[in-house]
């Protein structure tokens, strides 16, 4: 597996998979979700509410919608509700170790993901890409071909280039 970084948008790498930072409702209601959902159209919209739920620690697929890429690959960062509260670091790698596996089921060769972590959940550009890099080092094979980390602000692509000096070693 090479580990690219990727300025800029999840929407405009290319990849055949896009990774999502997701909610455990699946409800795509701000942030990249909102930014995926909307390009990808309802469709995308329609299968997240017939799927449900994802919790914590868990990955789905749904259609990639009008977006040129497959699947999109939801990654749930947070859990909202009375038991409000962010993905744990682990949760967030069995995340990662979930999503990598149905793509390479989807037939992907491709990855992108956005910073996972940032937003609502509030983890720093570097911390995202720390615990995105630590998932990406103890992910098992089959594992697809590329995975690109993408990063939309210039504070992220400054982290990305940190963590990822090599732009293809979890540094």
């Amino acid at each position: 597996m090479r580990i690219q970084v990727s300025p800029g948008s999840v929407l405009a790498s290319g990849a055949d998979a896009i990774v999502n930072a997701a909610n455990t409702d699946l409800a795509h209601g701000g942030g990249v979700a909102a930014a995926i959902a909307k390009a990808a159209g309802p469709r995308l919209t329609a299968e997240s509410r017939r799927i449900g739920r994802c919790p914590l620690g868990g990955a789905v697929a749904t259609t990639a919608g009008d977006l040129p890429a497959r699947v999109v690959l939801h990654v749930p960062t947070i859990q909202y509700g009375a038991a409000a509260r962010p993905a744990t670091a682990d949760e967030l790698c069995q995340s990662l170790h979930q999503a990598l596996s149905l793509a390479v089921a989807h037939g992907c060769h491709c990855v992108a993901l956005p910073m996972l972590g940032g937003g609502v959940v509030g983890l720093s550009p570097y911390e995202s890409c720390r615990r995105i890099a630590d998932a990406l080092r103890t992910a098992t094979p089959p594992l697809p071909a590329d995975v690109l980390v993408c990063a939309f602000t210039p504070g992220e692509q400054a982290a990305a280039r940190a963590v990822f000096p090599s732009n293809g070693a979890a540094g």
